[in-house]
């Protein structure tokens, strides 16, 4: 018997990146300044972790406590 766990996840994650990528505006795709791919992956990265991360309830300044 095979374990597809791993090849499930490496599949939603890399179809969750094409979908980040594409979801970018075409000044962004497009760019030919240097090392701007790098800027894309570095977002598109940022952007997969953000989305991972279980949402944190802000806390407002000056609560009180009564």
């Amino acid at each position: 018997m095979i374990d597809d766990r791993l090849l499930d996840h490496w599949q939603r994650e890399s179809a969750a990146r094409a979908r980040l990528r594409s979801s970018l505006p075409a000044s962004w795709r497009n760019d030919p300044r240097p090392n701007m791919d790098a800027v894309r992956e570095l977002y598109v990265e940022a952007m997969l972790r953000l989305k991972s991360e279980p949402a944190v309830q802000p806390v407002a300044i000056g609560d009180d406590d009564r």
